[in-house]
């Protein structure tokens, strides 16, 4: 079955551009549902399943376009020391122990800290140890950070401590960090507060600055590489939720070069591609299949988005193959990741059910 999809708003500045100031039959009525040709159309059971498919793409599509920090978004994960020392052999159960660790010091550190103040290099290196925990936990397992318990004043201290110590890495990005996570206008009351769109603007610009100023003192520092790949890996997920592709591809493969085992900056890479080189995103990702861990929480994800890319091919066999190989990754996901909730997932699984009713009605009416 093929179908062909009319964009309407396109068509009409065609027409329009040619000198045709009629209006199409579904531009007349209000609402499609109520032009009788689109209705019965809608209405036959072989076709009602594909309409309902291109119904859930477009409302994800709006879905994205009105909450444009959506995808950098972290969902909550409850999680236990005792739980993760279950998977002493899992790379991904290990990152997220690290996490977990430096966040449990970091809040440990602060909170001991009984001064509302910064005035000495001896209160520096008091805290020092602190914002190094919050960085190394923020590198190996950035989706915890919101359950890293602090003090109001966090922020208010790393800045008095950059006035004495204004070279120091950590603390510099400990800020950047706190202030990339914070809740995007949490009071958010008319006409006094920032868009979400002006708010991942100045976030960006924020990244950037701290990113050009660590570029230009780099040298061989590994420590400063490692800083560096993170902050263009958040860049990265910030372009893509504003859906600046270009740039995100840039910064995700800036990222691979400093690491070039940086899976994650690979799946980012990837993600890119998709609406531009849907075969070049094919290969990035199964690349990243071969070097992730099977834990990796991001792995059956790739699989959904091999199976999509087959999908819009029409290639509905190796798409729906590697739907399944998605499903049985998603069987062996850690028990302490929260379930695989991309777009991408919903579609193909719909698309499937829908194309088996389809084949099923086909049969019956065949008969």
């Amino acid at each position: 079955m093929t179908l062909h999809v009319f964009n309407t708003a396109n068509d009409m500045v065609d027409r329009k551009s040619n000198g045709d100031n009629t209006t199409l039959e579904s531009d007349s009525c209000k609402s499609v549902d109520k032009c009788p040709q689109i209705r019965a159309i809608k209405e036959d059971l072989l076709v009602s399943p594909w309409f309902n498919y291109m119904e859930m793409e477009k409302n994800e599509i709006v879905k994205r376009a009105r909450d444009s920090v959506r995808m950098f978004k972290q969902k909550d994960i409850e999680i236990s020391e005792s739980m993760l020392l279950q998977y002493p052999n899992s790379p991904t159960a290990i990152k997220f122990w690290r996490a977990m660790s430096n966040f449990t010091l970091a809040s440990q550190i602060l909170g001991d800290y009984t001064k509302d103040k910064v005035e000495s290099m001896e209160d520096c290196e008091t805290l020092s140890p602190a914002f190094q925990s919050i960085v190394h936990g923020y590198i190996n397992e950035n989706s915890i950070f919101d359950s890293f318990r602090r003090p109001e004043n966090t922020s208010l201290l790393i800045d008095q401590y950059l006035r004495l110590r204004p070279k120091d890495i950590c603390a510099e990005y400990a800020k950047i960090i706190i202030y990339l996570r914070a809740p995007l206008n949490p009071e958010k009351r008319e006409n006094n507060l920032l868009s979400d769109f002006e708010c991942a603007k100045l976030r960006i610009k924020t990244s950037e600055m701290f990113a050009l100023k660590l570029r230009r003192n780099l040298g061989t520092n590994q420590f400063k590489r490692n800083v560096l790949a993170d902050i263009y890996y958040l860049l990265g997920a910030i372009y893509v939720s504003t859906d600046q592709y270009e740039r995100a591809r840039n910064i995700y493969e800036k990222c691979y070069d400093l690491d070039n085992t940086h899976f994650s900056a690979l799946y980012g890479i990837a993600y890119t591609y998709l609406n531009s080189n849907q075969e070049k995103a094919k290969g990035l990702f199964q690349k990243y299949l071969t070097m992730a861990p099977k834990c990796d929480k991001q792995y059956p994800n790739a699989y959904y988005m091999i199976a999509s890319v087959y999908q819009t091919q029409n290639n509905f066999e190796e798409a729906f193959r590697y739907c399944s190989m998605a499903e049985d990754a998603e069987k062996l996901r850690l028990p302490f990741l929260p379930p695989v909730s991309i777009p991408m997932k919903s579609i193909m699984l719909n698309f499937k059910r829908m194309f088996e009713q389809t084949k099923l009605l086909e049969n019956k009416t065949s008969v």
